[in-house]
């Protein structure tokens, strides 16, 4: 008699609602999020910019998932860097200044909180001082290079709502890789 191994009922549907909902991974604690839905024009505009590459891998390492609404998988953008600042939770906050072509990515929120700039968020940069998301950084360090103010980049990675309270703009989060471009 061969014996299979047993595998909890509940790992089975996390899986298979995770691989159905096109969804970021979940399972880092609850975190009040909004009920900020993705209007039908972005998803539209974000479909010109998809992209491959994106190392899938990265969103282990992002604290609270649940709060990010997948858009793309993965998409390339360019544009100029515009502020950079060290979060709490080991994340660059990036705003980027877009070049034209990319414009449409850009919510309200984008556009009054953000400076008119789509935020871009390197995962696990420096150090982590928020208690809640020191686990998603533990004994990990992203090798995205971060570039200075004005410099002109080409970012790829997850095009998502930030749903957070408070929160609501676009973002690439998480950031597989920044080059600059000419």
């Amino acid at each position: 008699m061969t014996t299979r191994p047993i595998i909890p009922i509940g790992i089975v549907v996390l899986s298979l609602c995770l691989s159905m909902s096109g969804q970021a991974p979940t399972g880092r604690g609850s975190h009040t999020t909004t009920t900020a839905s993705v209007p039908a024009s972005l998803k539209a505009a974000a479909k010109a910019f998809v992209a491959q590459g994106c190392d899938d891998s990265v969103w282990e390492h992002v604290y609270h998932p649940q709060r990010l609404k997948v858009v793309e998988k993965c998409i390339a953008v360019t544009g100029t860097i515009h502020h950079v600042k060290r979060e709490a939770d080991g994340d660059d906050h990036i705003q980027l200044k877009l070049d034209s072509e990319f414009s449409g990515l850009l919510n309200d929120k984008n556009s009054g909180v953000q400076a008119g700039c789509l935020v871009v968020e390197p995962v696990c940069q420096g150090p982590v001082t928020q208690a809640d998301a020191q686990a998603a950084c533990r004994d990990f360090h992203s090798a995205v290079e971060i570039f200075p103010k004005g410099k002109h980049v080409r970012v790829l990675g997850s095009y998502v709502l930030d749903s957070e309270a408070n929160h609501g703009w676009m973002e690439i989060h998480p950031v597989t890789e920044i080059t600059e471009v000419p």
